[in-house]
C-alpha cells in the first residue's frame, strides 16, 4: 500500500530526529562543539571499537560504554568581554561507562552563569589510566585555546561525579605525573586544574586510608567537595578524602547532607541537597572563581 506524501513526511522527519539524537548520545562529531582530544593514529593506543548504548534503566539517563575515541562537547558560556571561567565535566558509570545524560543539564546552568564547560567523553570500560590521560589532555587542549574560545587559562576548573569524581580528584592531584608520551606541542602546557568540585566521589579509600594512587601536592588545588551520608559505599571516601586535604593544609570546604544517597544529578528531589547549586556557586564567588582572581599564572610549560 502506497503512503500519502504528508505521512512519508511525517516519517522521515521522525528517523530524522531519532538518528540525530543517537548520534548526540553517541557523542558524534556532527557539530564544531565536539573536540577529538588525540590526533589521529597518535596519543592512543586502544583499539578502536563502535561505541554503544546501554538499555534503558527507566531512569532517564544515557549511559554510552566502549568509548575508544575519547572527546570532549563544548557548551560555551555566552559571548562576553572578558575570558570566562570554565569547568571540563567528568561523568560517572564506575569506569564501565558514562552516564552522558547527567552532566549535559550542568554544563548548561554553568553557561546560565557566565561559566563554559566542556563534557569529557574519556575511554570505558575498565581504562583508569587512560581515563587520566585523557583528563590531562583535555585540560592541556582547553588551556592551549583558550584565547580562541575566551576561556581565561588561569580559571580551568575539574568537576566530576562518582567514577568521574575519583578521576578527577587524581588529575588535582597527579597534574605533575606524566601518564604518556607528549605527542604534540600541547603536551607542553599545564595539566594542572585551578579548581576541583567532586560530587560523591567513588574509589577514594581503603578503609580509613585513602587510596595509595593519591599523592598530595603543596599546590593542591581548591577543593569543593559534596556528598550524601546515606551513600552507604562511597561517603567515607569523601570524609577521608576531605581529612588528607586539610592535614596537607590544602583549601577545602565540603558539604555533607544527612540523605540524597548516591548519583545525584542537578536538582536532586531530596532536600536540603537540592541547594547544591548554590553551595556551589557561592564557593565560587568565595573563591574568586566568578571575578578571576584564582589559580597560578600557567606560564612554565611541561618538557
Amino acid at each position: 500500500m502506497c503512503m500519502k506524501p504528508a505521512y512519508q513526511l511525517i516519517i522521515f522527519i521522525l528517523c530524522s530526529l531519532f538518528l540525530c539524537s543517537y548520534a548526540l548520545a553517541l557523542g558524534i562529531d556532527e557539530t564544531d562543539n565536539v573536540i577529538q582530544l588525540w590526533p589521529k593514529q597518535k596519543g592512543t593506543t586502544t583499539p578502536t571499537v563502535k561505541e554503544t548504548i546501554l538499555p534503558d534503566r527507566g531512569d532517564g539517563n544515557i549511559r554510552v560504554t566502549d568509548i575508544s575515541t575519547p572527546s570532549m562537547q563544548y557548551f560555551p558560556a555566552p559571548e562576553s568581554s572578558q575570558p570566562a571561567p570554565v569547568l571540563i565535566l567528568c561523568p560517572g558509570g564506575g569506569y564501565k561507562y558514562l552516564v552522558v545524560s547527567k552532566m549535559t543539564p550542568i554544563a548548561m546552568w554553568l553557561n546560565d552563569h557566565g561559566i563554559s564547560a566542556f563534557v569529557l567523553k574519556y575511554r570505558a570500560p575498565k581504562k583508569r589510566e587512560e581515563a587520566l590521560q585523557d583528563l590531562q589532555r583535555a585540560t592541556r587542549i582547553v588551556r592551549s585555546r583558550a584565547s580562541e574560545w575566551n576561556i581565561d587559562p588561569n580559571r580551568i576548573g575539574v568537576m566530576g561525579s562518582s567514577a568521574g569524581g575519583h578521576l578527577a580528584a587524581r588529575a588535582s592531584t597527579g597534574f605533575d605525573i606524566k601518564t604518556y608520551q607528549a605527542v604534540d606541542e600541547i603536551d607542553r602546557v599545564s595539566c594542572r586544574p585551578d579548581f576541583t568540585v567532586l560530587l560523591y566521589p567513588a574509589y577514594m579509600n581503603k578503609g580509613t586510608a585513602l587510596k595509595q594512587e593519591f599523592t598530595i601536592p603543596r599546590d593542591l588545588p581548591p577543593t569543593l567537595i559534596i556528598s550524601a551520608k546515606d551513600d552507604k559505599n562511597y561517603f567515607s571516601g569523601s570524609v577521608v578524602y576531605a581529612k588528607a586535604l586539610k592535614d596537607a593544609g590544602a583549601s577545602i570546604r565540603v558539604h555533607f547532607f544527612e540523605n540524597g544517597g548516591h548519583g545525584f544529578g542537578l536538582r536532586p528531589k531530596e532536600n536540603p541537597l537540592s541547594t547544591w547549586p548554590e553551595l556551589c556557586l557561592q564557593w565560587f564567588s568565595d573563591m574568586d572563581i566568578l571575578r578571576g582572581n584564582i589559580g597560578q599564572e600557567h606560564t612554565q610549560v611541561q618538557e
